[in-house]
C-alpha cells in the first residue's frame, strides 16, 4: 500500500508542477516586453524545465529504489522459529539485524533525496512555506520582547537565524534560484538578524 502511495503522490506532484509551468508560460508568454525579452525568458523557461525534469527523474529513481528495497525486506528471513522449533544463532540474527539497519539507512537516504528533489519542483512555494514558518517565530519572538523575556527572545531569535542558515544552505546546494520579496533589505529571509 506505501509503495502505490509514494508513487501516487510522485505522479500527483509532477502533474501539479507541470500544470503550474505550462500556465506560468502561457501569462510569460503576453508578458514580454519586445523579442529580447522573450528569448530570455524563452532561455530561462528551457533552463527551468531542464531542471524539472531532471528533478523527476531523479524522484523516479528513488522511488524504484524504495520499492527494491522494500521487496528485498519482505523476502528476508524472520527473526521466527524454523520448521524443527529452533531459533536462528545470535550471529545470524545479528548478521540480519545489521541487513535492516541497512536497508533503514537506504530508505531514509532514498526519501531525503526525494524530498531535495520536491523541494525543486516547489519552486517558489518553499521560499513562501519558509517564509511564512519565520514570520510566526519572529511574531513569537516580538512577544518574548514585549514581555520582556529577553533569554527566550534569543533563543528564538538564534532559531530563527539557523533555521535561515540551513534554508540557505539546502537552496543553494539544490541550486534553486528564489527571487528576494518586495520590500526586503540585506538582512535576510523574514528582515531577521542572521
Amino acid at each position: 500500500m506505501k509503495k502505490y502511495l509514494i508513487s501516487a503522490i510522485a505522479v500527483l506532484v509532477v502533474f501539479a508542477v507541470t500544470v503550474g509551468m505550462y500556465a506560468q508560460a502561457q501569462a510569460a508568454g503576453g508578458a514580454g516586453e519586445g523579442q529580447g525579452s522573450q528569448r530570455q525568458m524563452q532561455g530561462g523557461m528551457m533552463r527551468y524545465t531542464e531542471r524539472l525534469q531532471a528533478a523527476i527523474t531523479e524522484i523516479e529513481t528513488q522511488v524504484a529504489k524504495l520499492k527494491e528495497n522494500m521487496k528485498a525486506q519482505a523476502a528476508m528471513p524472520r527473526f521466527r522459529r524454523d520448521e524443527e522449533g529452533e531459533r536462528p544463532s545470535e550471529e545470524e540474527m545479528a548478521k540480519m539485524r545489521e541487513q535492516r539497519m541497512k536497508m533503514q539507512e537506504q530508505r531514509e537516504a532514498a526519501v531525503e533525496a526525494i524530498e531535495q528533489q520536491l523541494m525543486i519542483l516547489k519552486g517558489r512555494q518553499v521560499q513562501t512555506e519558509h517564509n511564512e514558518a519565520i514570520a510566526e517565530l519572529e511574531a513569537v519572538h516580538k512577544l518574548a520582547m514585549e514581555e520582556k523575556a529577553e533569554k527566550t527572545a534569543k533563543y528564538i531569535q538564534d532559531m530563527i537565524a539557523k533555521r535561515s542558515k540551513a534554508f540557505q544552505d539546502t537552496v543553494e546546494k539544490l541550486g534553486i534560484r528564489l527571487r528576494r520579496p518586495r520590500g526586503q533589505g540585506q538582512g535576510g529571509m523574514g528582515g531577521g538578524q542572521q
